[in-house]
């Protein structure tokens, strides 16, 4: 008994310090992708101490881009004279030592970078292509409050609203301030489109229904 008590410490022991280089080794890449000396407009910079890292698990999507793990973290941007904390998606490939960022979406369009890994993506089934679809969907509005609903489906074209609904919010902060928008009123505030053939992802369309700002990725 006591040496099966002593075998289960020192795995728990290994695997914890296992995890530890692993956190370290990201907290490693995330400063150096985006640092603190950063004097570019427009930068997202990671602070380790205010990050609150959270891995997400997104099996379908990672089986088409199997080098990169997922992970919310909370990131300061700055941008002119404003400073704003929000919780991006970013992918990380700790062999390359590689992140792209996905900002959200109450900052930007879309992530072309991000879209891109999935152009002339292929599919054997509809059932297939519409999970993958659905997990996407999910990583793309981490921090926008909104939520994609698919609203068509046909053998070339899928199609989403990006809606918002009465009572929902975002807060942005930074500099020890904040501020929040607070939706009065129900509504659409992306529309995307996905053109296909052939179950293969040819081209993605977001379009700002605010703005009427069109953003193509093929």
């Amino acid at each position: 008994m006591r040496l099966k008590n002593l075998l289960l410490l020192m795995t728990m022991f290994f695997l914890s310090n296992l995890n530890a280089q692993s956190n370290q080794k990201l907290e490693s890449i995330l400063e150096k992708n985006y640092p603190e000396n950063s004097i570019e407009d427009g930068r997202w910079v990671f602070y380790s101490d205010e990050a609150f890292i959270e891995k997400i698990e997104m099996p379908l999507v990672k089986t088409i881009i199997p080098n990169y793990d997922f992970y919310k973290v909370t990131m300061t941007n700055f941008l002119g004279h404003h400073v704003n904390q929000g919780t991006c998606l970013v992918l990380v490939d700790t062999m390359k030592s590689q992140t792209i960022l996905v900002e959200p979406l109450w900052y930007s369009e879309v992530s072309e970078n991000f879209i891109k890994l999935f152009i002339h993506q292929k599919f054997e089934t509809k059932e297939a292509l519409v999970n993958f679809m659905a997990q996407l969907m999910e990583l793309m509005q981490i921090d926008s409050k909104y939520k994609f609903i698919q609203t068509s489906y046909s053998d070339s074209l899928i199609t989403f609203d990006l809606v918002y609904f009465k009572g929902d919010s975002y807060t942005t902060n930074g500099l020890g301030t904040s501020s929040t928008v607070r939706y009065n009123n129900s509504g659409v505030s992306r529309k995307v489109k996905v053109d296909l053939k052939n179950f293969e992802i040819i081209r993605y369309t977001i379009i700002n229904e605010n703005s009427g700002g069109k953003v193509i990725i093929k």
